[in-house]
């Protein structure tokens, strides 16, 4: 501080103090950043949520007595429609800021970077995300529609589908723990327990809701086959009216 004629002050910065530059406050990232790494992590987007929609959607339809064309028309039809919404939830992703994690740290949050990786990435993460969808979710359909075709067994189509879908959630669960950077078994265990847990119950209240609903609809008789019938008049037939000549 240097003293001037007037009592007046002015002070003077120490050239040894220095004034930390202000900017956005970091973001939070982690060192694995390679292309192999955000490859799994695009795999397990894709497929994960995907094979649990399919299996649900082809146990339902089989319990309320679907033939087999039908619940593979409904499994690829159910495919395509989530296609669109996995466009949709990627290019949010994408536009989506990083968020603060709180206000005492000062630090940002970035969902892409926790799910996918870089965004400079984005291109590789949206093909690998769409074909992972692609194949996990046509495991169910094609599974079901391709498999004891000649005895055409509705409970050995659904053993092969259920024993099949876990497999891969099973896999897709060790490959979302291990993204997730966990060290020890008892993580993967809980991981890989909670996933193949919540694909058995779902496979259950699905069967059980497509049976319920068939049951319903048939003591209703909703959509039921209706009788065909006709006016008829006595001693008239339709190779005697002149109808019969059209």
């Amino acid at each position: 501080m240097v003293w001037v004629p007037g009592d007046l002050s002015i002070p003077i910065p120490d050239p040894s103090t220095t004034i930390p530059p202000v900017g956005p406050p970091p973001v939070i990232t982690r060192p694995e950043s390679s292309k192999g790494w955000e490859i799994l992590k695009s795999i397990v987007y894709g497929g994960l949520a995907e094979l649990f929609a399919s299996l649900s959607v082809v146990t339902s339809a089989a319990s309320a007595d679907a033939t087999t064309l039908s619940i593979v028309a409904l499994g690829i039809a159910n495919l395509i429609g989530g296609l669109a919404v996995l466009g949709h939830n990627l290019r949010d992703l994408k536009a989506s800021q990083p968020r603060e994690e709180s206000s005492e740290t000062n630090v940002q949050l970035d969902k892409y970077y926790e799910l996918l990786g870089k965004r400079e990435n984005f291109l590789l993460h949206a093909f690998v995300a769409i074909l992972s969808f692609l194949i996990f979710g046509l495991v169910p359909p094609i599974l079901y529609g391709f498999s004891f075709r000649e005895s055409d067994d509705k409970d050995l189509k659904l053993a092969a589908v259920a024993g099949t879908s876990l497999i891969c959630i099973t896999l897709l669960g060790i490959a979302k723990a291990h993204i997730q950077r966990s060290n020890t078994f008892m993580t993967y265990f809980k991981t890989v327990s909670f996933y193949v847990s919540s694909g058995v119950l779902a496979s259950l209240l699905t069967y059980v809701a497509g049976a319920l609903m068939k049951r319903l609809i048939d003591q209703l008789g909703w959509f039921g086959p209706k009788s065909n019938f006709g006016l008829s008049l006595p001693e008239m037939s339709v190779e005697k009216s002149g109808w019969g000549l059209y």
